[in-house]
């Protein structure tokens, strides 16, 4: 079932955009600097920095080749925490897993619907760039929620989709065209994989949609937008009671 027919998510084109993530590789870094343009690294360390996490067992989920983990360990340096990185894709495990040294720190392969932790077990949570893509939007919002502390903390730094049509236009037109125009003018052949960015955008809800499924189960914190707000950070707090279904 695709993600606009069971409430959100890529559902049946999940498959085909963890293959296009893969076959990028090691130049996974180098074509987010290209389509961000040279914003990466300042949105995940500002998203890091909202968020005020400075230890405890923290989880990336969706860590990919450990793009963010890198700078989660850079700003908690020698403080005291437990870095989990969580990943569909073995190949981009073993990418994060080259990239991060921190001693105090683990790497699980699996989805987010199915994570392999215990209830209550993770004391704060990111996700880059990987929430738009997972199988299942509802199924992974309920079961970090589930897998969070209440009063955990959950950020997200995402692509977003404005309410604003007009927005929403420049922005559809930049994923479907200028963004791949970037990367075949850098890298040649990657543009192909650059395509599946935009199914992931038509597919995202707005962003009010979005922060109403994600209230269900946590408290929104703080809302940081960038690039014509096609870009948000999103900081949120575990309720303490479990949200209605």
């Amino acid at each position: 079932m695709r993600g606009r027919e069971s409430g959100g998510g890529l559902g049946e084109d999940w498959a085909s955009v963890v293959k296009a993530i893969e076959a990028l590789g090691p130049r996974y870094p180098a074509v987010n600097r290209v389509i961000s343009l040279g914003l990466d690294r300042t949105i995940r360390i500002l998203g890091i920095r909202l968020s005020g996490v400075n230890g405890g067992r923290v989880l990336d989920a969706g860590a990919g080749d450990g793009s963010l983990s890198v700078f989660i360990q850079e700003e908690l340096g020698e403080r005291s925490g437990f870095l989990v990185m969580l990943d569909p894709s073995e190949k981009m495990i073993r990418l994060a897993k080259m990239r991060v040294k921190r001693p105090s720190s683990d790497a699980v392969i699996g989805v987010l619907e199915y994570a392999p932790f215990r209830p209550s077990s993770i004391g704060s949570a990111f996700m880059a760039f990987a929430l738009r893509d997972v199988f299942s939007l509802p199924a992974s919002i309920k079961r970090l929620a589930s897998i969070l502390s209440p009063g955990g903390v959950f950020t997200v730094i995402d692509l977003a989709k404005p309410d604003g049509s007009l927005a929403r236009v420049v922005l559809s037109l930049y994923w479907r065209v200028v963004a791949p125009f970037l990367v075949a003018s850098a890298f040649l052949k990657l543009w192909r994989e650059i395509r599946m960015i935009y199914p992931t955008y038509l597919l995202l809800p707005t962003e009010s949609e979005l922060i109403r499924r994600l209230t269900r189960y946590f408290r929104l914190v703080r809302v940081r937008r960038m690039l014509l707000g096609g870009v948000h950070i999103l900081v949120l707090r575990r309720r303490d009671a479990r949200g209605g279904e």
